[in-house]
């Protein structure tokens, strides 16, 4: 699924990182699916974590993927993908081989604040 982290070779920091971003995706996830009919995700967090994953694995995100990924209204997704971009941590460049679609991208601001936000959690 896009979005989502595979394993990379990037060390043993780097495999703890990768673990414990799954942990968060998990964990929404699951939170989600045992709480039916409550929203306990947080779009903005749920488009943080996929972006950083998607970066991690060398790829973008579409603006689809992430309104999809987020678990709420379109325009609320819409809008929140904005705010990220403006608060400088996504930016969002026209699809190269289609030029009706944005991708999405975590800034290297974004992702430093996800290792900074990593290192100061506990052992995965």
């Amino acid at each position: 699924m896009a979005g989502e982290i595979h394993a990379d070779a990037r060390g043993a920091e780097g495999d703890r990182k990768t673990r414990l971003i799954l942990q968060e995706q998990q964990a929404s996830r699951l939170r989600s699916s045992n709480f039916p009919g409550l929203k306990l995700r947080n779009p903005s967090w749920d488009m943080l974590v996929a972006l950083l994953a998607a970066k991690r694995n060398g790829t973008q995100l579409s603006m689809s993927d992430l309104c999809l990924m987020c678990d709420a209204p379109e325009s609320t997704a819409l809008r929140l993908i904005h705010q990220l971009r403006e608060k400088g941590y996504a930016e969002m460049v026209p699809d190269r081989s289609d030029r009706r679609r944005t991708r999405v991208s975590l800034t290297r601001m974004g992702e430093a604040q996800f290792d900074a936000y990593l290192d100061k959690m506990g052992p995965a």
